[in-house]
Formats: structure tokens, sequence, C-alpha cells
């Protein structure tokens, strides 16, 4: 399910069977980084849609967590785990978050959550086949990670 009004009407009526949700992590920034702050946000969230796509009505993906490269490290900690507190009193399980910001694998044992990072793969000049091709055998490699904390639990 994502974060849209058709899908909220589901899922209130089905929230006990949603324990995961996804949040993409997306930077955000100007200048000469600007297209590739760009290209992580597109690669994250075709992985995230695909995932929410075929794992729809256990996993609700979440709108963008949208920051700025150039904020600090104690601003967005503060900022995702306010994110974080809300969606567990919500009854979210299993919260995880998607980026392809390797910045965030240096704050990943600050986040508290299980990060899936997946580094960018340039896609817009490719064949729209082989780009679903890339999506899906991607997306399989998340769904070991997700299975895998469904077990521990």
């Amino acid at each position: 399910m994502k974060w849209s009004s058709g899908d909220i009407n589901i899922y209130q009526q089905s929230k006990e069977f949603v324990d995961t949700v996804i949040i993409p992590l997306q930077p955000l920034s100007f200048g000469p980084s600007m297209r590739t702050s760009a290209g992580m946000a597109d690669y994250s969230l075709l992985i995230a849609e695909e995932t929410e796509r075929q794992l729809h009505g256990r996993l609700f993906l979440m709108p963008s967590f949208t920051y700025l490269k150039l904020e600090s490290e104690e601003a967005l900690m503060a900022r995702l785990h306010s994110w974080v507190s809300e969606l567990k009193e919500e009854g979210f399980r299993h919260i995880f978050f998607l980026t392809s910001d390797a910045d965030w694998k240096k704050a990943e044992h600050e986040l508290g959550e299980t990060l899936l990072w997946m580094p960018v793969i340039p896609m817009e000049t490719m064949d729209s086949s082989y780009k679903e091709e890339i999506v899906k055998e991607q997306v399989k490699q998340l769904f070991q990670i997700i299975l895998h904390k469904w077990q521990e639990s």
C-alpha cells in the first residue's frame, strides 16, 4: 500500500496485517551534484514502488523522507527518529529505510532500523524492458532481507 487516499482506506481496514513499512531516503542537492541526487531519488523510488507492488497488503510505502545533503546529521537523525516513533505508535513492527545514498551507510548504526542500501544504476538511457528486469532483480535481493526480518520476529 502507498500513501494515497485509496490505499489509506484499504490500510485502515486491514491494519492488523500490515506490519512493515519502507521509507525511501532521498537526497536533495543543487549545483554539480544535482543530477546525481536526482538519479538516486529516481532509482530508489523505482525499487521501493516495485517492492510495494509485489508485497501489496503486507507492506506500506511511505512518502519519501527528503533531505538536503547539507543538512547536519543530528538534524536528520532527529527528524527520522520522530518518523520512526510515530510509525511504531501506529503499530508498524518492521521499518526499513531504502536509499542509494552511500552516506547513510556511515550512520547506519544510529538508525535503529534496517537500512536497505542499493547502489544507484543509471537508468535514464536504458531500454524500458531492460530497466524493468534490473529493478526486479534488485527487488529479489530486498525480499531476502525483508523475509529474514519477518522470520526473526
